[in-house]
């Protein structure tokens, strides 16, 4: 099992009453910043409670628990008007299912450059998207602040929490305490990207890390959490490369003109820009032969950036790639220092399919569906296999205190979409993340769930619907007493997964 590089004993979970309270915690700060407030305001307490209010029936089941990120800035931003989405503190939240019961616990990631801002009492580190007015650091501080806010899943026995500016953390999957940095044993040394993917074959952990024009290939063993194959490419430019997919024999990025640029950033000026010049040829194709590591490239035949991928798979001579895309990522290169709006600096993305031919080289696309969202997801058991169904969150309407506004299914054999609004003040879905029921039979067969948030509460709500029978009224709603900012990223740990690292941990102590 996994060795953090610092420990810090887990305590007991503590029991909190259930009764409802007022929003204390609900921070209001003075700006109309879209991403400091509606769903994205910060929460400011650490929270936990128990056997929920459920409206509705949990299935039986379904026992395990819901890991969801939030984007959550603890102090206020040093620049409100220029605080990003991408910027806030991480805070984890565990939703616990079990017996048709439900009870949460929310706590932050204790980073070391959180540490320091705890001490300072403020913010003290400035924004990297688009820059800002940075503090004193006091001696011995990170020289950047690792939020540890992008995405979370238990690997090797710990609940890791991934940020691509930095190592992961590791925490206990129960009591959310954290642990330290996780560096699977020595395998990767400054940073890994927040994204990954597990072998369905295997259960291998799949993911890579990019590091100016260098990306660097991972694949870590499941019983062992070591690093057993990689491999580095420098793709030439300085991509921000935040999301990858596999098939079964290749690792695949899309690198585009949007670009993650430190030497702006130590100059107070956005460090996320979108550089078409950069890239003359358009969006690349790149892809490396997981066996041999042989690279390739292919010109996509437009100027885009990829946002998040549903999956890729292989039909004889083609690999086949579905993804959302958009028609550009960051502030302008020959920009100022002023910043793009958030709706010009990320303008909808809709859903794309490449198909590439390694025997001829030709590459061919065509758009999936006319419905914008974001945050594909699929049943992960099909990571890297024909499948048939993608899930997401849409964002059809270009709100000016939310992203999302429903529920999308995809059916790729049909072509046909389905989309779902919140049951009455519901709206602001997350990411969607698929659960199969037990012995599931078909692709299909299992839930969907999702945090959406109450307009007139201002609190979260955890939303199971019936991933095969997509209708507005859920099988059942969990009312959280607490708002989760909205964030990025979740996974589930059924509870086989859940109880192991829960007893190999406490057999460490």
């Amino acid at each position: 099992m996994s060795t953090p590089t610092r420990r810090v004993t887990p305590t007991a979970p503590m029991s909190i009453s259930t009764e409802p309270r007022t929003v204390s915690a609900d921070q209001n700060w003075p700006t109309d910043n879209k991403f400091l407030n509606g769903p994205f305001a910060p929460w400011t307490e650490e929270s936990e409670g128990y056997d929920l209010e459920v409206h509705g029936e949990i299935p039986g089941d379904l026992a395990g628990a819901l890991f969801r990120i939030s984007s959550n800035p603890r102090f206020q931003p040093r620049n409100t008007d220029r605080y990003h989405w991408w910027e806030g503190d991480g805070m984890v939240a565990g939703i616990y299912l079990r017996d048709g019961k439900a009870s949460f616990r929310t706590t932050w990631v204790a980073t070391d450059s959180m540490k320091v801002e705890v001490d300072q009492g403020e913010a003290v580190y400035s924004g990297f998207v688009n820059g800002g007015t940075p503090g004193r650091l006091p001696q011995g501080a990170p020289p950047s602040k690792n939020v540890a806010n992008t995405n979370v899943g238990i690997f090797d026995d710990h609940l890791l929490v991934y940020y691509e500016g930095g190592l992961p953390h590791a925490m206990h999957p129960q009591t959310l305490e954290t642990y330290g940095t996780y560096d699977f044993h020595g395998g990767i040394d400054v940073l890994c990207t927040a994204h990954y993917k597990v072998d369905p074959d295997s259960g291998d952990l799949l993911f890579f890390a990019a590091t100016g024009p260098v990306v660097t290939w991972y694949r870590a063993d499941v019983k062992t959490g070591r690093i057993i194959d990689s491999h580095s490419v420098d793709i030439g430019v300085p991509a921000l490369l935040h999301d990858f997919v596999v098939s079964d024999n290749y690792a695949i990025f899309l690198v585009s003109p949007s670009q993650f640029r430190p030497d702006r950033i130590k100059e107070g000026r956005p460090g996320v820009v979108w550089d078409e010049d950069s890239l003359p040829h358009g969006t690349q194709i790149v892809m490396m032969d997981r066996r041999t590591h042989e690279v390739s490239a292919y010109e996509a035949g437009d100027v885009f950036a990829p946002t998040h991928f549903y999956n890729a798979y292989e039909t004889g001579d083609e690999v086949v790639i579905d993804v959302h895309r958009i028609s550009r990522l960051g502030n302008p290169a020959e920009g100022g220092n002023t910043p793009a709006s958030s709706h010009e600096w990320f303008p909808p993305a809709y859903s794309w399919q490449w198909r590439v031919d390694t025997r001829t080289g030709a590459v061919a696309n065509r758009m999936i569906c006319g419905v914008a969202g974001e945050f594909p997801k699929i049943n992960d058991e099909y990571v890297g296999k024909p499948y048939r169904y993608g899930y997401f969150a849409a964002t059809r309407d270009l709100a000016t205190d939310t992203m999302t506004d429903g529920m999308a299914r995809h059916d790729f054999a049909t072509d046909s979409t389905v989309v779902v609004n919140g049951p009455g003040p519901l709206t602001s879905p997350s990411e969607p993340v698929f659960v199969a029921r037990e012995n599931a039979r078909t692709e299909d067969d299992g839930y969907l769930l999702a945090l959406w948030w109450n307009r007139e509460t201002g609190l979260s709500e955890l939303l199971i619907h019936d991933a095969a029978d997509l209708v507005t009224e859920p099988l059942a709603r969990v009312k959280l007493p607490v708002r989760v900012p909205f964030g990025f990223h979740g996974s589930w740990a059924d509870h086989s997964v859940l109880d192991q690292s829960i007893a190999t941990l406490a057999a460490s102590e």
